[in-house]
């Protein structure tokens, strides 16, 4: 659609601010004729055979800025004889920056840590979801299983674990010993019976666990299924 011509009002004027007929259309709004306070600028465009279409933006205009004290902090405490510097609009003016007790950050971050590990450790919902995934880890040998089942692909069995070191080990450990409560053990884990439980967990995750899987083939996530449900103590043998 070609452009006829812009009008823009200011403020529900019957009267347009400015007509705009020719490209650029450009407009310079001297803010310190419009008194302080909110305002709506209303822009309508024509539309050459018909039809226009109206944008109305708000805003607040502020020319006059607040008195700057400089020699008295809110709440302080002051004797005697006290100097201050009171200014308006003056740029060049250096503003002193607010001071913050470092310990106070320090304070801050160990109390976020502490509720996001006290959510895991202590939230019935975070227990019930670890509970479900993987009871506590039982002893189990270095790496992977002493013996491997009959049926599992030895070369399946190495990508997975490149992708289980890769993606698996910093949470749930070298071992597969985890992080329990937020991280369940993958040693001596019973429900790795389930094949199609842990290809659900990897790909789509589960409580404390992200999507680790989402990118992942077919054949990497039945890679890292095997060599879990093969590893660690665990003897489950391969993933139909």
């Amino acid at each position: 659609m070609v452009v006829d011509r812009i009008e823009v009002y200011l403020d529900g004027t019957e009267e347009p601010l400015a007509v705009l007929k020719e490209p650029p259309y450009r407009l310079k709004l001297d803010t310190r004729k419009i008194p302080d306070g909110e305002h709506t600028l209303k822009v309508v465009t024509h539309f050459r055979g018909g039809g226009q279409e109206i944008r109305e933006i708000p805003f607040t205009v502020n020319n006059y800025p607040d008195v700057l004290v400089v020699g008295l902090d809110e709440g302080g405490e002051v004797a005697g004889e006290v100097e201050l510097r009171l200014a308006v609009g003056e740029p060049d003016l250096p503003v002193e920056p607010v001071r913050f007790n470092p310990i106070w950050y320090a304070v801050a971050l160990v109390v976020v840590l502490g509720g996001i590990w006290a959510y895991f450790a202590l939230s019935p919902a975070a227990e019930k979801i670890v509970a479900e995934v993987a009871p506590p880890a039982k002893e189990a040998p270095h790496g992977e299983a002493s013996a491997q089942p009959a049926g599992v692909d030895s070369a399946l069995m190495e990508k997975g674990k490149a992708i289980y070191e890769a993606n698996c080990a910093a949470c749930h450990g070298a071992n597969g010993q985890g992080m329990p409560p937020v991280m369940p053990a993958l040693a001596g884990n019973a429900n790795l019976k389930d094949a199609a439980m842990i290809l659900n967990v990897v790909k789509n995750g589960r409580g404390a666990m992200p999507a680790v899987g989402a990118g992942f083939t077919e054949e990497e996530l039945k890679a890292v299924a095997t060599y879990i449900r093969n590893s660690f103590g665990n003897s489950f043998g391969p993933v139909q």
